[in-house]
C-alpha cells in the first residue's frame, strides 16, 4: 500500500489491518498521518489504535503507536498474524491438501505455517515436526496428529526453538514433506530470513525432508533478508498467492520450480489468539 495514497471508506479492520501493514516496514506512524491517509477525524484514528493496543498488538506512544518488537527488530507473531490472513489461509489450504493421511511433515514457526497448522487438524496419522510452539499448541489437541518439537533455545519474539538440540533431533530424522516461510525470496539467493539461529534450523529442516516447499505470500517476492536457507535448486515448490509478481514467477518456473498460486478467499473471522505462552514465560520469570 502507498503511504501517500488517500483510502477512504474502510471498515474499522481494514484501517487496523493496513496500520499493522505500516508497522511492519515502519517504527512508528502519527495519528495525523493516519486521519489524512483513511480521510477520518483523529477522534476515530484514536479509537482504532486503541483497539489495536488493548489487543497487545502495538504499543502507544506520543501521537500514535510503534510496533511491538522483539531482539532482531523483528515484528511480534502475533502482529504478523493479522497481516495478509486471507492470503496465508488460502495459501495453507493449497499446502495442507499435498499432505497425505500417514505423511511426516515439518513446519517452521512463521505465521503461515501457522495457518497450515490449522488446516492439517482434519487429518489422521500424521507426524508434524516444528520448531514454532504456537504452531504446536495449534495442533495439541488434535487427534491422530503427533507433534515433535526439537526443543533447543526459546526464542521469544517468534516463539521458536532454535539451537544444537533441534537440530540434533531433526538430523536423526527423515520427513517427507517440509514447509517453510520466508521474509524474502530471491532466485540467485533461494529463500531468505532474518534470524542467524532461525535460518540455521530451517536449513536443519529443510536437509531432513524429502521435498522443501516455501510457503509466503505476495508481499515477500519485493523483499530480501540477510541468510538464505533453501537455494532454488532444492525446492519442489512455492505455494503463494496470485499477487506474486508474474514475470518473478515465471523466471522461477523457468529454473524448473514449480510455483502454485492461489487466489485469497473472503474475509473471515480471525481464528482465536494462540495461548498467550509469553505471558506465562514472564509469570513464570517472576515467580522465579
Amino acid at each position: 500500500m502507498d503511504e501517500r495514497e488517500v483510502v477512504p471508506n474502510f471498515s474499522q479492520q481494514d484501517r487496523m489491518d493496513a496500520v499493522l501493514r505500516l508497522l511492519e516496514a515502519r517504527d512508528s506512524v502519527q495519528v495525523a498521518e493516519l486521519a489524512e491517509l483513511f480521510s477520518i477525524s483523529e477522534v476515530t484514528v484514536r479509537s482504532d489504535l486503541a483497539t489495536l493496543a488493548k489487543q497487545g498488538l502495538v504499543a502507544r506512544v506520543r501521537g500514535g503507536v510503534r510496533a511491538i518488537r522483539q531482539g532482531n527488530a523483528e515484528v511480534g507473531f502475533d502482529l504478523r498474524l493479522r497481516l495478509e490472513v486471507e492470503r496465508k489461509r488460502a495459501i495453507a489450504r493449497a499446502a495442507a491438501a499435498m499432505v497425505q493421511e500417514g505423511d511426516a511433515v515439518a513446519l517452521d514457526s512463521s505465521t503461515t505455517a501457522y495457518y497450515l497448522a490449522l488446516e492439517l487438524r482434519g487429518k489422521r496419522e500424521l507426524v508434524v515436526v516444528t520448531n514454532g510452539l504456537l504452531v504446536a499448541t495449534a495442533l495439541a489437541d488434535a487427534p491422530g496428529i503427533t507433534v515433535l518439537v526439537t526443543g533447543g533455545v526459546l526464542r521469544l519474539s517468534a516463539m521458536s526453538l532454535v539451537g544444537d538440540l533441534g537440530t540434533d533431533v531433526l538430523r536423526t530424522t527423515r520427513i517427507n514433506k517440509g514447509f517453510l516461510g520466508a521474509r524474502g525470496i530471491s532466485l540467485e539467493r533461494g529463500l531468505m530470513d532474518l534470524s542467524p539461529d532461525e535460518v540455521r534450523i530451517k536449513q536443519e529442516m529443510a536437509d531432513a525432508c524429502e521435498q522443501v516447499y516455501g510457503i509466503f505470500d505476495g508481499s515477500k517476492w519485493h523483499r530480501s533478508a540477510l541468510l538464505a536457507f533453501v537455494m532454488a535448486e532444492d525446492l519442489a515448490g512455492i505455494i503463494t498467492d496470485s499477487s506474486a509478481p508474474a514475470a518473478e514467477v515465471e523466471a522461477w518456473r523457468e529454473a524448473g520450480v514449480e510455483v502454485m498460486l492461489v487466489d485469497p478467499g473472503p474475509r473471515e473471522p480471525l481464528p482465536m489468539r494462540p495461548r498467550d505462552l509469553r505471558r506465562s514465560v514472564r509469570n513464570d520469570e517472576a515467580v522465579g
